[in-house]
């Protein structure tokens, strides 16, 4: 099928192309004062390049033969499940997370791409079984598909992104029709594994970060030091910012993973409220018509999909923002198409070809 314009979703595609050239900009600014930041702005700028790529090769596929074939997402699913465990076996180890696979000077986090084998996945379940759902057998099965993904990340202490897998299948376990007290019984289930992961499983770092969340004060220059100065960076940028490349807590160095974590902050205080009124205008349009191409679909599998990416990206969203105000622990979740990184920015591509490649195909059915 002919691949044109009409087929783009220019509100869906306009809002990330402004995130995308709003990661360049900041970038590019941490390279003013400091020229071995270039290397982030120069993988940046391919990431972004092979991002689109991507998108546009996996647009000219057919969603509907994937949509109907088990037996692909299977390999895919398969793939991942292969990746994961090389990972955990030869990955490189950066901040006590052995997540990383290295090809060269470069490095993928094959966990970013989970995410979307994993809406895949669950969205050909949950259409399969729409009328099921509200059996408890098949919420069970539903989460034995993602319970390998948990393991393996876990395994990997990758725990942000465990929990975000997580959200990822109980939110879509709600979009697919399931029961109050199906749901009800999680969350108790999550409590119970929550207490028990406190007092056997996490480590004292780990608890630390979420205890600084209650009280910030208790030790301001070590766990807390990352946020502290994250609040910083945002109050201090007020309404237009310091401006470009002028910010002191991110060019001085003392807002740590300002190209990654805390590139919120970063943006708030070169930019100010415009700045961050841009990103999150951006993700709000992003959202809207994601959720407005579920809406309008009676194809259940697209309902879902559609859905599923939107949920990766307002999860990334939320925890990221969370992270940078403080009211969230720091758990290593990027902001999605601004933060410095090959494999989010490829997965999230990723996803958005599937997105395309839908609105393409029921446009002309």
């Amino acid at each position: 099928m002919a691949y044109n314009s009409k087929n783009i979703d220019w509100w869906l595609l306009a809002p990330i192309l402004i995130l995308c050239l709003i990661s360049l900009i900041t970038l590019y600014s941490f390279t003013i004062y400091n020229q071995n930041n270039f290397i982030f702005f120069h993988h940046q700028i391919i990431w972004i390049i092979s991002g689109f790529i991507v998108l546009f090769l996996v647009s000219l596929i057919d969603f509907r033969s994937l949509a109907s074939d088990y037996q692909l997402i299977n390999i895919f699913y398969g793939l991942e499940i292969l990746l994961l465990t090389s990972t955990l076996i030869f990955g490189r180890e950066i901040g006590g997370n052995r997540a990383w696979l290295n090809f060269g000077s470069f490095s993928i986090q094959p966990v970013e791409f989970a995410k979307i084998i994993l809406i895949l996945f669950l969205s050909r379940y949950f259409a399969d079984n729409n009328l099921n759902i509200r059996q408890n057998k098949y919420v069970l099965k539903s989460f034995l598909i993602v319970l390998p993904f948990l393991l393996l990340v876990g395994l990997q202490r990758d725990y942000g992104s465990a929990l975000l897998l997580l959200g990822i299948w109980f939110l879509m376990l709600i979009l697919a029709g399931a029961k109050i007290s199906q749901i009800l019984t999680i969350i108790l289930i999550f409590l119970i594994i929550f207490i028990i992961s406190w007092f056997f499983l996490l480590d004292q770092v780990h608890k630390d970060r979420i205890i600084s969340i209650i009280f910030p004060e208790i030790d301001p220059y070590g766990i807390s030091y990352n946020q502290s100065q994250a609040l910083i960076a945002i109050s201090s940028g007020g309404l237009l910012g310091k401006g470009f490349s002028k910010s002191t807590q991110a060019q001085l160095g003392f807002l740590p993973a300002a190209h990654t974590d805390f590139i919120f902050s970063a943006i708030a205080e070169e930019f100010g409220f415009i700045g961050v009124l841009t990103i999150i205008i951006c993700f709000a349009i992003i959202f809207q018509r994601l959720a407005q191409l579920s809406l309008n679909n009676n194809n259940n599998f697209v309902k879902l999909f559609s859905m599923g990416y939107l949920i990766i990206i307002f999860l990334q969203v939320f925890i990221n923002i969370g992270m940078n105000l403080a009211f969230l622990p720091v758990i290593g979740i990027s902001l999605p198409f601004v933060s410095y990184g090959g494999s989010n920015l490829l997965a999230l591509f990723l996803g958005l070809g599937i997105v395309f490649n839908i609105i393409k195909n029921t446009q002309n059915a």
